[in-house]
C-alpha cells in the first residue's frame, strides 16, 4: 500500500469519527433540559471519571494510546457542558 492509500484510508476513518462526534454532540440538548427539569447541575465530575475511566479500560484492550483517549473525553465534555448550558439560556 503507498501513502496515498493509507491517507485515504486515515481520510475515511476520519469522517467516520467527525460525523460520531456530530451525533454524540446532537444529544447535547436533550441532555441539557432534561438536566435543567429535574435541577441536575451540568458538570458532573464523577459521571465524567466513570466514563473517562471506562474508555481507557477500552483504550487499554484495543491498544489504543490511553492518555490521547483521556484528552479526547475532557475536550468533548467541556464541549457537552457548553452546548447543555447554551441550551438553556
Amino acid at each position: 500500500m503507498n501513502l496515498e492509500q493509507i491517507r485515504k484510508r486515515i481520510d475515511k476513518i476520519d469522517a467516520k469519527l467527525v460525523a460520531l462526534i456530530a451525533e454524540r454532540q446532537s444529544y447535547m440538548a436533550d441532555v441539557g433540559k432534561y438536566k435543567r427539569r429535574n435541577n441536575l447541575p451540568y458538570y458532573q465530575p464523577e459521571r465524567e471519571k466513570e466514563i473517562i475511566k471506562s474508555k481507557k479500560g477500552m483504550a487499554k484492550k484495543s491498544g489504543a494510546d490511553q492518555n490521547l483517549i483521556k484528552k479526547i473525553f475532557i475536550l468533548i465534555f467541556k464541549n457537552s457542558r457548553k452546548i447543555q448550558k447554551l441550551t438553556n439560556m
